[in-house]
């Protein structure tokens, strides 16, 4: 691997512990992609933790207008939703721009899109708001299928292969030693593993009051060619890798984009996840 660097839903109403049933969302399941062969979007508020949903997802087959081209990506807020809403709307705009900027160098148009959009954030008041992103961008080069995958926080990209999985993110958190390194050598302040006592990811867009502090809008970006052997990417926020680990996926042959989400979801929930869960899925 290579390293350098919602469906909108409103959820309101009060919350009965008592009648709490988890349902998972009909979510976007589309069985018959442009650039990819399917993908599916499903998220759980977790009511019974969670007072609001702050996970969203955009899913852009044919991005920029190019059918071998494709964007799928997942936003985890905390403080509030207004970052991931931002980012939800724009991040896609401003990737596209900072492409066209660096068309051959596509880790720098993620670093310089990342960039922008938190600096946008700080200007429209998402200062005690934020959000991680991972993102991906599916595209040909040459005769090759190219996947690229930015995140700054803890949403996880796994890849699935016909032999296993591979994580293509990084895991920003405080508790990592690399990440820790940083922020100290930067004069920054970790307590008890969060970003001055407060944040338990490192890197984020938005929380413009931490950035003094240590917390980065760097994206780790990763770089992968697919090959026969990969089967699909799955994008997901915390609220299930905190609880499922990403070996123990297989996707098995007859499955769909559908299935994996749809499993992922019921399978986080029976472990006891106790966060807003989304899981984006895409067979290539």
């Amino acid at each position: 691997m290579e390293s350098s660097h919602k469906i909108e839903t409103t959820y309101s109403a009060a919350f009965s512990a008592q009648k709490y049933i988890s349902k998972i969302n009909s979510g976007e399941y589309i069985p018959r992609g442009s650039s990819v062969s399917n993908y599916t979007c499903k998220e759980e508020p977790n009511m019974q933790f969670r007072p609001y949903m702050e996970d969203a997802s955009k899913l852009i087959d044919s991005y920029l207008g190019d059918p071998n081209q494709g964007y799928f990506a997942v936003f985890d807020g905390h403080g509030g939703i207004e970052a991931v809403d931002y980012c939800k709307a724009r991040l896609h705009e401003e990737l596209r721009k900072c492409i066209q900027e660096f068309p051959d160098d596509i880790p720098q148009a993620f670093i310089k899109c990342f960039q922008k959009v938190d600096d946008q954030l700080r200007l429209t008041g998402a200062i005690t708001s934020g959000t991680t992103a991972t993102v991906s961008l599916l595209r040909k080069e040459g005769y090759q299928k190219v996947l690229y995958v930015a995140n700054v926080g803890d949403s996880r990209a796994v890849l699935i292969t016909s032999g296993g999985s591979d994580q293509l993110s990084y895991d920003h958190k405080g508790t990592d030693s690399a990440e820790i390194d940083r922020i100290l050598k930067g004069e920054g302040i970790i307590i008890r593993g969060r970003v001055a006592g407060q944040l338990a990811v490192t890197r984020a867009l938005g929380d413009h009051h931490l950035k003094s502090c240590g917390v980065s809008c760097i994206p780790n970006v990763c770089r992968r060619v697919i090959t026969p052997n990969d089967v699909c990417l799955i994008i997901a926020s915390d609220g299930v890798w905190d609880v499922v680990d990403h070996n123990t996926i297989r996707a098995n042959k007859g499955k769909s984009s559908l299935d994996i989400s749809s499993e992922l979801v019921q399978r986080a929930i029976a472990m006891g996840s106790q966060d807003n869960i989304c899981v984006v899925t895409v067979f290539f």
